[in-house]
Order: C-alpha cells, then sequence, then structure tokens
C-alpha cells in the first residue's frame, strides 16, 4: 500500500510540476507585454514657435513659392525681393532659420504661415486666401517672413486655400 501512494504521490507532483511549467511558459510567451503597443496613430506632433519678421503686398516673386534661409547674406536678399522696408532684422543663423513664403501673382489677397508642427518632419502649414471668382493676375504678390528654431528634421509644407467674395 506505501508503494501505491508513493506513485500516486509522484504522479501528483509530475502533474503540478508539468501545470506549473506550462504557466510559466505562457506567462513568458504571452504574459510579458511590458514592450511599448505599436499602433497606426501619427507620431506626437509638437507645435514650434515662430517669429513674423515682415509681411506685405508688392513682392517682385511672381511664382508661388517657398524659402529657406540660412544666412544673412539670404536674408539681404530676399528682403530686398519682397520689397521690405527697412533693413532685415538680426538673426542668429546658429539658432534659427527663416522661412519665406510667396503667393505669386495669381490673384492671392493674402498668404500668412498659420502653424508649425515637429512630428517625423516639419511641416509648415500655409494658409493662402484667394476670392471665389476668376480675376486677372494683378501685380500683388503677398509674402510672409517668418523667424523659426533650426531642425535637423526634414521641411514639408501644406497649403491651406480659403476663398473669400468677389469685389462687387
Amino acid at each position: 500500500m506505501k508503494v501505491e501512494i508513493k506513485k500516486k504521490e509522484a504522479y501528483i507532483f509530475g502533474g503540478v510540476v508539468l501545470v506549473m511549467i506550462v504557466i510559466i511558459v505562457a506567462i513568458f510567451l504571452y504574459g510579458r507585454r511590458t514592450s511599448p503597443i505599436r499602433s497606426n496613430t501619427q507620431a506626437q506632433s509638437v507645435t514650434v514657435p515662430f517669429t513674423t519678421l515682415t509681411q506685405g503686398r508688392q513682392s517682385a516673386v511672381a511664382k508661388r513659392v517657398n524659402y529657406v534661409l540660412t544666412s544673412p547674406a539670404q536674408l539681404s536678399e530676399i528682403w530686398k525681393v519682397g520689397n521690405a522696408k527697412g533693413t532685415p532684422p538680426k538673426v542668429d543663423f546658429k539658432k534659427q532659420a527663416v522661412i519665406a513664403v510667396f503667393a505669386g501673382t495669381e490673384s492671392s489677397s493674402s498668404i500668412a504661415i498659420a502653424k508649425i508642427e515637429d512630428t517625423t518632419a516639419r511641416m509648415v502649414s500655409i494658409a493662402i486666401t484667394k476670392p471665389d471668382c476668376t480675376v486677372p493676375p494683378s501685380t500683388a504678390s503677398p509674402y510672409e517672413i517668418v523667424a523659426v528654431p533650426t531642425t535637423s528634421l526634414p521641411l514639408t509644407h501644406s497649403d491651406i486655400p480659403t476663398t473669400i467674395p468677389c469685389p462687387k
């Protein structure tokens, strides 16, 4: 009878050990989900502050174009092209870059940088306002020039078109 009890105890002990091994393996393979969960959501964006240096309506730039300036010489040149008044402000190009946006003469009423955000790239959102009717091209070419902190991110832009009623 003692031999039978020892066999029963051995089977019970072996069964318990086997169940524990299965539980440990299951926890190891499926329960250790402590790494960040990957999802299809976009990377978090950070709003980038910017300072308007100048804006106007009568630049010499005839087409819709954007520029990134990284030196005082480039800023002086674009200041002239934009027909901006006075002399360009001092910009520390080690810490800042300058972005210039031009609407061109395609009957744009205005252009302005609406926001700048950093994610995996620096996204410059540009608001362009146009009349909701066909008007002949004008000699006006609105523009805005802003200073932003420098970045190593690639730059991209998105135009945000809006319309205004036509003049009567």
